[in-house]
């Protein structure tokens, strides 16, 4: 006897240009179901909530890349950074109090990416990766944001 497995539904990464937050550059890319549901608004609120952080990367040179996710009604909003260096650095926000705040995670195991997210950081791992092979001068970054991930995952 077979069985069918539904197919686990996909989404849709959408690279949306350079955010720029003082001495730091990161690619955007919004990720939902329909990507129509991500408001300009709710972008905004996202970018002031990155420019206020108590991260400060307004005083860091530094590179890396956001991603806006819809869940539901809802966004979860990963803020990650390479620090110059071959790990990868993330602060998560969520809006569940109707604006962005930071995800307080104290337990020792916890979630990281989902299977949606995890094309983006596919992604983002090699093209970092490929980075780290150049001279890291100005045009090898700006190779770096150029080089984006858009579709299914």
């Amino acid at each position: 006897m077979k069985t069918s497995l539904a197919a686990y539904p996909s989404k849709f990464a959408s690279p949306e240009g350079i955010f720029i937050v003082g001495k730091t550059r990161f690619k955007w890319y919004n990720l939902a179901e329909d990507l129509q549901n991500i408001s300009q608004q709710d972008i905004i609120n996202a970018k002031k909530c990155i420019e206020n952080t108590e991260e400060k990367f307004q005083d860091i040179d530094d590179i890396g890349f956001v991603i806006m996710h819809r869940c539901g009604q809802n966004y979860l909003l990963l803020v990650c950074t390479w620090r110059s260096e071959n790990e990868l650095w993330e602060s998560v926000y969520y809006d569940g109090s109707g604006h962005f705040e930071i995800w307080e995670r104290k337990n020792i195991h916890i979630p990281t990416y989902c299977v949606w997210e995890m094309g983006i950081v596919y992604h983002e791992s090699r093209a970092w990766k490929k980075f780290l092979g150049t001279d890291r001068k100005d045009k090898s970054k700006q190779h770096y944001l150029e080089d984006v991930f858009e579709g299914e995952v």
